[in-house]
C-alpha cells in the first residue's frame, strides 16, 4: 500500500488536473454554456437578494418583533435546506461511491478506501452545496444590509455556509455506506420510505401553518405560528447553531457569533471523520454486495398499471405504445429523475395549497392576476428545466444500443413522435393540476383560469417538442451521463430556446392582462368598465390566438428537425 501522504498528494494532483481540463474546455468549447449559466445565476441570485431585501424591510416595518421573527425564518430556511442537502448529497455520494466508473477503478490502485471515499466526498459536496450557497448568500447580503451589520459579518456568514454543508454531507455519506451493506438490494425502497417521511413531514408542517388561528399577519397569528414553528429552534439542530451565530454577528456580538461558528465547524469536522471512518472499514464490503445484488434484482408490481396504459391508450399503434411504456419504465426506475420531479412540482404544489393562507384571496384583483401570471411563469420554468434536463438526453442515453431503433418495424418518424407524446402526457398531467390549483386558491375567475390552462398546455406541447427535436439534432452518444448531456452545448442552446419560447407564450396575455388590472382603478374604468372589460376579453382572445401561433411553430419546427436528423443517422 502506498505511503499516505504520496496518496493524498496524489488525489490532489488528480483533482487540480481535472479542474485545469475542466476549465479549459469550458473557455475554449464552450462559451456559450460558461456565460448563460454566468447570466442566469447572475439574475436568479440578484432576483432572490430583492426578495429578501423586500421581505426584511417589511419586517422591518411593520413587525415590532423582528429580530424573533428573523431567528425562526433562519431556523426554518437552514433547517429545509438541511434536509435537501442530506438527501441529495446521499444520493450523489451513493451514486459515484458504488455505481460509477472512476470508482471501480480507484478501488484497484493500492490507494485506501478512505483516501477514495475524501476524493468522491470532495466531489460530490461541491456538486450537492452549490445550489446551497446561491440560495443562501442573497438571503445573507439581504439581511446584512437591511439590519445594517458591520463588514466583519459577510465573511462570517460565509464561513458558517461553508461548515453547514460539510455536517449533512457527512450525515448522507454514512448512510450511503451503510445502505450498500445493509440493504444492497433495497436501495429504491429505502429512497421511496424517505421520500415518503419527508414528504408527509412536509404535509404536516403545511398542515400546521394551514390551521394557524387568527386572521393572516395579525399579532395573534404571528404568536400562534411562532410556536407551531418552535421545533426548527432546538439548540441540538445544527440549523439552530447557524441562525443564532448570524443573528449574533449581524449585532457585532463577536463572542456569540464565533461560538456558535465553532461549534458548527466542530460539528461538520466530527460528521467528515466519522464518514472516513465508515468508509475505510465498510465501504470495499458494501462496494461487493451492490455489484453481488444487481444480478438478481427483480421487478414486480407495475404489471397493472402497464395494462391499464394499453387498455388507455388502444388508439394509439402498438410498436408506438410499446416504446412510450418503456420510457415511463425507464422514468420509475429511475430514482434521480422522478425523485427530482416529484420535489420540485411537490414544492410548488405545496406553496399553491398555501396561498389561500398567504392573505392573496383578500386582495385586491390586480394583485391576484400579477400573481396568477408569476405562479405561470414559475411553473413553466420548472417545466423547462425538467424537459431540458431529461428530456433532451433521452436519445443520447439509448448509446450504443441506438441501432436497436433503427430495426423496429416502425418508422424511425414515428420513434420520434413517441419520445414525444411520453414528455407532453408528463408534463400535461403534473402542470395542469398545479396551474388549476393555483387559480382556484387565488380565485381569478373562469375567463383567466381557462387562459392560463391553454398557455400550459402551449407550453407542455412547445416545450416537449423542442427538447425531442433537438435532442434529436444535437445528440451526444458517447455520454453517459444525463447530467453531463444536459450540460452540453446542446442542452444549453435546448435551454435558451425553451426559455425564449416562454416569454414568447406568456408575454403578451401577461402584459395585457397586467395592463387593465393596474388601470382598473383609474376614474375612467368607472365609466367605461362593462365596455373596458369586453376589450380585455378580446384582446386576451388575440393574445392566446399569438400564443398558440408560436406554440404550433415551435412544435411542429423542432419536430421536423429531430426527425430529418434521426432518419439520417446512421445507427
Amino acid at each position: 500500500m502506498a505511503p499516505p501522504r504520496r496518496v493524498a498528494r496524489g488525489f490532489g494532483f488528480l483533482r487540480g488536473r481535472l479542474m485545469a481540463n475542466h476549465g479549459s474546455i469550458l473557455l475554449s468549447q464552450s462559451l456559450l454554456r460558461l456565460s448563460t449559466v454566468v447570466v442566469c445565476s447572475a439574475v436568479f441570485w440578484a432576483g432572490l437578494f430583492l426578495l429578501f431585501f423586500e421581505g426584511f424591510r417589511f419586517l422591518d416595518d411593520y413587525v415590532q418583533v423582528t429580530n424573533e421573527i428573523v431567528e425562526y425564518l433562519f431556523s426554518v430556511f437552514f433547517l429545509s435546506l438541511l434536509i435537501m442537502l442530506l438527501a441529495s448529497t446521499g444520493i450523489i455520494l451513493y451514486a459515484s461511491l458504488f455505481r460509477s466508473r472512476e470508482a471501480y477503478f480507484l478501488l484497484a490502485t493500492p490507494a485506501p478506501e478512505d483516501r477514495v471515499f475524501s476524493h468522491k466526498f470532495i466531489e460530490a459536496m461541491a456538486f450537492s452545496s452549490w445550489g446551497f450557497l446561491l440560495l443562501g448568500s442573497p438571503m445573507m447580503v439581504a439581511y446584512g444590509i437591511t439590519s445594517m451589520a458591520p463588514w466583519p459579518f459577510y465573511p462570517i456568514a460565509l464561513a458558517f455556509h461553508l461548515a453547514f454543508v460539510a455536517i449533512p454531507g457527512g450525515v448522507g455519506a454514512v448512510a450511503a455506506i451503510l445502505l450498500a451493506n445493509l440493504l444492497p438490494r433495497q436501495r429504491k425502497t429505502v429512497l421511496v420510505g424517505s421520500g415518503v417521511l419527508v414528504v408527509a413531514g412536509l404535509a404536516y408542517t403545511g398542515l400546521q401553518v394551514w390551521t394557524t388561528p387568527g386572521s393572516t399577519l395579525s399579532s395573534e397569528w404571528m404568536n400562534a405560528l411562532l410556536g407551531r414553528l418552535e421545533f426548527s429552534t432546538n439548540h441540538l439542530l445544527p440549523s439552530r447553531w447557524i441562525a443564532a451565530g448570524l443573528l449574533r454577528s449581524a449585532r457585532g456580538e463577536w463572542g456569540d457569533g464565533l461560538f456558535y461558528l465553532m461549534v458548527t465547524a466542530s460539528h461538520a469536522m466530527l460528521a467528515y471523520l466519522a464518514a472516513a471512518v465508515v468508509a475505510r472499514d465498510l465501504y470495499r464490503v458494501g462496494y461487493g454486495r451492490v455489484l453481488g445484488g444487481r444480478s438478481a434484482r427483480r421487478h414486480f408490481g407495475w404489471y397493472g398499471a402497464d395494462a391499464a396504459f394499453h387498455r388507455l391508450f388502444g388508439f394509439i399503434a402498438e410498436p408506438i405504445r410499446l416504446l412510450i411504456l418503456k420510457d415511463l419504465r425507464t422514468f420509475r426506475r429511475d430514482p434521480t429523475q422522478w425523485s427530482q420531479f416529484l420535489i420540485f412540482f411537490g414544492l410548488l404544489a405545496f406553496y399553491f395549497v398555501n396561498i389561500r393562507r398567504l392573505g392573496y384571496d383578500v386582495q385586491s384583483p390586480y394583485f391576484r392576476n400579477l400573481l396568477g401570471f408569476l405562479n405561470l411563469a414559475v411553473t413553466a420554468l420548472i417545466l423547462s428545466t425538467f424537459t431540458s434536463r431529461f428530456i433532451f438526453p433521452m436519445l443520447s442515453l439509448e448509446g450504443r444500443n441506438l441501432w436497436l431503433l433503427g430495426l423496429f418495424p416502425v418508422p424511425r418518424r414515428s420513434i420520434i413522435w413517441g419520445k414525444f407524446a411520453f414528455a407532453a402526457g408528463i408534463s400535461l398531467v403534473a402542470t395542469e393540476v398545479l396551474i388549476l390549483l393555483s387559480g382556484l386558491m387565488l380565485k381569478v375567475g373562469g375567463v383567466m383560469l381557462a387562459l392560463h390552462a391553454a398557455i400550459v398546455a402551449v407550453l407542455c406541447f412547445g416545450l416537449s417538442a423542442i427538447s425531442v427535436g433537438l435532442g434529436a439534432r444535437l445528440p451526444n452518444l458517447r455520454e453517459e451521463d444525463p447530467s453531463k448531456i444536459a450540460a452540453g452545448f446542446g442542452g444549453t442552446l435546448n435551454l435558451l430556446v425553451s426559455l425564449a419560447f416562454i416569454v414568447l407564450v406568456i408575454g403578451p396575455p401577461a402584459v395585457l392582462s397586467h395592463l387593465y388590472f393596474a388601470g382598473r382603478g383609474s376614474d375612467i374604468y368607472q365609466v367605461i368598465g362593462r365596455r373596458s372589460e369586453g376589450v380585455l376579453h378580446t384582446r386576451l382572445l388575440l393574445a392566446a390566438g399569438v400564443s398558440l401561433l408560436v406554440g404550433a411553430v415551435a412544435t411542429i419546427v423542432p419536430m421536423r428537425i429531430g426527425i430529418r436528423a434521426f432518419e439520417r443517422m446512421e445507427c
